[in-house]
């Protein structure tokens, strides 16, 4: 396909996904579509799907050197998007979730906001809830250490929602708690 045509049919499925919303919130439509496109995982999937046809044939990679420096994996997402109360961070393969001080692991669970769900209480007072992991690593009440393996996040996203001080950081602030050193 064509460059024009792939943002011609993009243009088209957003418009349409939109119309279907007003078409429900105006009462025309009687079945809730939108709760089936309106999850997180639905919305990284469909960004998945639109970016492989819109990507173009060279990967615009340049190659460098220089020293290697360790980069926290929490700090290379490809995209945040804001989600409820938190965000969904999409990354390009599996990750491990690695504890980023010493806690506790308070609540290990299915939420209907986000799925498979980690909630830690960090020793700094920090408190950090993983959603929509692969797998548990960790009973809930267990203490934890820096660097232990919490989950395994499986599906190349995960929703990530921060407390600090009793308020929930904002969007915007997560950038900078992923570059502060931990712990």
């Amino acid at each position: 396909m064509r460059g024009k045509t792939k943002w011609i049919l993009a243009l088209v499925f957003t418009v349409s996904i939109l119309g279907v919303a007003k078409l429900e919130r105006l009462g025309v439509m009687e079945q809730p579509v939108t709760q089936y496109i309106s999850t997180g995982q639905d919305f990284v999937t469909m960004k998945k799907w639109v970016a492989s046809m819109i990507d173009s044939e060279d990967s615009g990679m340049i190659q460098v050197s220089g020293d290697v420096k360790a980069v926290d994996p929490f700090a290379a997402y490809e995209s945040m998007q804001p989600y409820k109360t938190g965000v969904i961070l999409s990354y390009p393969e599996p990750l491990p979730i690695a504890a980023r001080g010493s806690g506790l692991i308070v609540f290990t669970g299915f939420t209907r906001q986000s799925g498979k769900t980690l909630t830690v209480q960090y020793d700094n007072g920090d408190e950090v809830t993983y959603g929509f992991v692969g797998s548990f690593a960790k009973l809930p009440y267990t203490a934890i250490h820096k660097g232990d393996t919490l989950a395994v996040m499986e599906e190349g996203t995960m929703y990530l929602k921060v407390k600090r001080d009793g308020l929930v950081l904002d969007s915007t602030l997560l950038p900078a708690f992923f570059s502060e050193e931990s712990p």
